[in-house]
């Protein structure tokens, strides 16, 4: 074997050889190669060996990188040889000699020796620090769960003769473990006394004022209260079923009382900034019910960030149609995630509309000529959904977090699920065919039923159109629409200068109606169409002139007077912030994608604060988190940098932009990430490259959507509420936090799409090159 061969093996095997080292170390060489290389032939094994011991004989060569060491380089002896080496070298000495047991060998002169050797090493501590620099603090979705450690601070006080001379006694801490109790002086009493408190009448907890007996533990003073602070624990003769009780009062009463402080901060915290992902999040949720077999869907919940992202009604519609709704949840079941197309498509027989998801696209091997001609047309809508599942206890946390009584709202007891959607289309709007492909007839199961389910929708007071109270009432009405003839209608809401009227539906309406209610005195009154949805007859209205606002309005407040108990159920406004309050409080446990958190800060990567992430997530992919530390530089950090920067996150941060897509391909010979841009991948000849090794079965394509939302404001819909309990126990906290709330300046969100973006590529289609691309590759 020549030496060329030779050295060809080594370069080969070198993982190998590195591996064996520590065996030769131990003599135990040939034990070492047997268990890594049964397999391999003869003459390597033999040419590995040789390598391996030639490696750990030990040498006396003093080493000396100056030749391509960095600024300074020092001299020193090591095991007595002479050194000249820099940081990084004496760095590599150190490494390599821990490997070959603490000698100074063949082995450790090369390394030392090798500028190759010593660049890997600085490009590995670059790229470590560039990864260390992206890693952020993740939390989860899920309620922060305290366990055995849970406590409230309930709003009773206990008393004993032998404690503060009887006084009443605040309690700052209570669990099932003991009780915590606040003085302004240092108590009269010693470490170890068995005192004797009486516990009042508290509804859940006792019957009738009880006795119990609690050995004091320790006195300390607490700074944040400004008060001394006795822990008491319960003393062997309290009986078990009152400890029960008790711990059960605190799991029961944990969401309408106060927690120990240091726990409500935390939980108050948690609240807080899964409002501001839900307030700022592009995703709109749909809250299902189950129906039969599948699900049905009940109620919409907008948001601003939603409505500004989302074409809402458009949105809506693409999911309402039932037979395609039921193909989508059986789809959602099975794979947690769908992409529907809607949209309307031009044939001979005039224009179409069509409902599908991908899935059922590919099936009938439609997916490039149904987009192809959905683009075409330019009408058409892409959701994105994700099916978020919802258990009992989020439900009754929900109720009893907002004190809403569960039998007045039974519809939203039913609840089951969330349907989070976004509209993707904007990947789509550019796209055409890279080859040619087949135009089938239309499937009859892509085509709209016209059977479809009525979808409502809640949304936040500042969003809402009419601010004064609304009433559900059902009148009859009439709506003039000639000279001599009337439309009939009946009433749905009511208030003092807006009604909500329904209709036979696709009803022609002028922009302006005179509206008759002869049961509420209202005659002949001019109102301005606010909205009308045609197909299910929905009239939304608004009084027209000031001056006849008055009687109309003395006339509602005089109905309402008269029937005060039947318009208090009925008041729409409080229904639907019940309703609001309690579908936001399922949606902020669920969110489907993984949030970042963005502060104010000098430096850019100082703003990333903290990462929300679901349980179920697979946005981080192709990267993986490990404990509670998200790495973020595979999205965001600047490829091919010496240093941590991030030209995406400064575009988001200065707006200039919103939305990036990140394509990553994971060889699957060696599970090597390769990263492309998003221009080549959208625009060049690599696409069809990438198409050829998927085809092939060669990669994996990874492909994530980023997408930065300015926040909305300080505050959100549930800010006081959030910090309501707070401030019942801490002013100084709650003011801190309630200022915090200013310091949230955007949210990102990262979202896995490689499911689409794959068939995509692999169905030849391709994006079309934009003006300036074609003016970049002129200039090239």
């Amino acid at each position: 074997m020549s030496a060329g061969d030779e050295q060809a093996i080594i370069k080969q095997y070198q993982p190998l050889i590195r591996a064996l080292i520590p065996y030769e170390q131990q003599n135990k060489l040939l034990e070492g190669i047997n268990k890594f290389s049964k397999r391999l032939p003869s003459s390597v094994r033999k040419v590995v060996k040789e390598e391996v011991v030639r490696l750990t004989s030990l040498t006396d060569a003093p080493a000396d990188n100056s030749a391509f060491a960095q600024f300074p380089v020092m001299k020193f002896k090591h095991f007595g040889v002479q050194m000249r080496l820099d940081k990084v070298g004496a760095q590599i000495l150190k490494n390599e000699t821990s490997l070959y047991q603490d000698r100074y060998t063949v082995g450790v002169f090369e390394s030392v020796m090798n500028s190759d050797f010593y660049q890997n090493q600085i490009k590995r501590e670059q790229f470590k620090k560039i990864v260390d620099a992206f890693n952020v603090e993740s939390q989860s979705f899920t309620d922060i769960d305290f366990g055995d450690d849970i406590a409230i601070r309930p709003n009773f006080t206990i008393s004993s003769p032998d404690f503060e001379k009887g006084r009443h006694c605040s309690i700052s801490s209570m669990s099932h473990k003991g009780i915590s109790l606040e003085t302004k002086r240092p108590p009269n009493a010693s470490t170890g006394d068995i005192l004797t408190f009486t516990v009042p009448e508290v509804k859940g907890l006792t019957k009738e004022p009880t006795e119990i007996k609690l050995e004091l533990e320790s006195v300390k003073y607490n700074k944040h209260l400004g008060k001394y602070e006795s822990s008491f624990s319960f003393h062997a003769d309290v009986d078990d079923t009152f400890i029960a009780t008790l711990k059960r009062y605190v799991a029961i009463t944990s969401y309408k009382q106060p927690l120990q402080r240091d726990l409500e901060i935390e939980r108050a915290m948690q609240e807080l900034e899964r409002d501001r992902i839900l307030e700022n999040s592009p995703w709109l949720p749909v809250f299902l019910a189950p129906d039969k077999k599948s699900l049905k869907p009940l109620i919409a919940l907008f948001t601003k960030a939603n409505v500004e992202h989302n074409n809402a009604e458009k949105l809506l519609s693409s999911l309402h149609d039932k037979p395609i709704f039921a193909t989508l949840v059986e789809e959602l079941h099975r794979y947690n995630e769908a992409y529907v197309f809607h949209g309307n498509i031009k044939t001979k027989s005039g224009n179409v509309q069509i409902t599908a998801t991908h899935r059922q696209l590919l099936e009938l091997k439609q997916l490039n000529a149904l987009v192809y001609l959905l683009v075409k047309s330019g009408d058409f809508i892409c959701t994105h959904c994700r099916l978020e599942g919802v258990n009992r206890e989020d439900k009754q946390k929900a109720f009893a977090i907002h004190d809403i009584a569960s039998k007045e709202f039974e519809q939203l007891a039913q609840i089951s699920h969330v349907l989070y959607c976004k509209d993707v289309s904007a990947y789509l709007t550019n796209l055409t065919l890279s080859a040619k492909c087949d135009f089938k007839p239309l499937s009859k199961t892509l085509k709209a039923s016209g059977s479809n389910w009525r979808i409502d929708y809640v949304m936040e007071e500042d969003l809402d159109r009419r601010s004064e109270t609304r009433y559900v009432i059902d009148k009859p009405a009439s709506i003039k629409v000639g000279l001599l003839s009337s439309l009939d209608a009946r009433v749905a809401d009511l208030s003092a200068s807006g009604m909500k009227l329904i209709v036979p539906p696709n009803s022609e309406l002028q922009k302006e109606i005179r509206v008759s209610v002869p049961e509420l005195k209202i005659k002949g009154e001019k109102y301005k169409v606010v909205h009308y949805q045609a197909d299910t007859g929905t009239v939304r209205l608004c009084l027209m002139e000031d001056t006849r606002k008055a009687k109309v309005g003395s006339n509602v407040d005089l109905m309402v007077e008269e029937n005060t108990a039947y318009f208090k159920v009925r008041d729409i406004a409080r229904i639907q912030r019940a309703t609001h309050r309690y579908i936001w409080e399922l949606a902020v446990r669920h969110m489907p994608s993984l949030s970042v958190l963005c502060v104010m800060n000098r430096f850019t990567l100082d703003r990333l604060k903290t990462v929300y992430q679901s349980d179920t997530s697979d946005d981080l992919y192709p990267f993986s988190r490990t404990q509670n530390i998200i790495p973020l530089h595979g999205f965001f950090a600047d490829k091919a940098q010496a240093k941590p920067k991030s030209q995406i996150l400064e575009g988001m941060f200065k707006e200039t932009s919103n939305q990036a897509l990140v394509v990553h391909c994971v060889r699957k010979s060696d599970n090597r990430l390769v990263y492309i841009k998003e221009r080549d991948f959208l625009f060049s000849r690599l696409r069809t490259q990438i198409k050829t090794q998927l085809d092939e079965g060669k990669i994996q394509l990874s492909a994530t959507d980023v997408t930065a939302i300015r926040c909305h404001g300080a505050i959100t819909p549930l800010t006081k509420k959030r910090l309501a309990l707070l401030s019942k126990i801490d002013k100084a906290m709650y003011d801190k936090l309630e200022t915090m709330q200013a310091g949230y300046t955007h949210c990102i969100f990262i979202t896995n799409m490689s499911a689409l973006h794959h068939d995509l590529v692999v169905d030849n289609l391709i994006a079309k090159p934009q003006r300036q691309e074609l003016e970049g590759e002129g200039a090239a």
